[in-house]
């Protein structure tokens, strides 16, 4: 008796015919990638705002986040006087290089940002968040918080807001 082994032209056929159905029900019902890196890139935004609202506290230096729709930066007063009169970029903890996150490019690519044409928030000494005004480049006066919306591929997927009064970020 002769045992023979492989699969029968049946079998194999058969095999592709489920992975087939499988595939036209189940694909459809995975999760959005770039939904999901939007929610990766949102605790990123958190976090970068956090740490400039700590650079501000810890240097005892005016510290600015700038949000365009495609890209955010992080820099802080150097002027001498520490009067607001000129910004430089902050180093980036991870990479050595400028604080600064490029959007819908990479590894964030389909995200954006919904902001107006240029959003800057800046943190005082004491943690306390101000709108900014970038030119002329002067200390902010107005106490004021910002949300962020997200998207993902033109879709709102989520938000970052940074409280009026405390600075908080959530």
């Amino acid at each position: 008796m002769a045992y023979r082994n492989g699969f029968t032209l049946i079998e194999l056929v058969m095999v592709l015919v489920l992975i087939g159905i499988l595939a036209v029900f189940v694909a459809p019902r995975l999760p959005n990638i770039t939904a999901s890196h939007a929610i990766s890139f949102s605790d990123k935004l958190r976090a970068d705002i956090r740490y400039a609202q700590n650079l501000a506290m810890t240097r005892n230096r005016r510290t600015r986040v700038t949000l365009t729709n495609t890209s955010y930066a992080i820099t802080q007063d150097s002027s001498a006087a520490s009067n607001c009169g000129s910004f430089a970029a902050v180093g980036d903890p991870a990479s050595g290089g400028n604080l600064s996150v490029a959007l819908d490019t990479g590894s964030f690519a389909g995200i954006t940002l919904t902001v107006p044409a240029m959003t800057c928030l800046e943190y005082d000494s004491l943690g306390r968040p101000y709108n900014c005004t970038l030119f002329p480049v002067s200390c902010s006066t107005t106490l004021s918080g910002i949300i962020v919306p997200i998207n993902a591929n033109a879709v709102a997927v989520g938000s970052v807001t940074v409280s009026s009064q405390t600075g908080a970020v959530n």
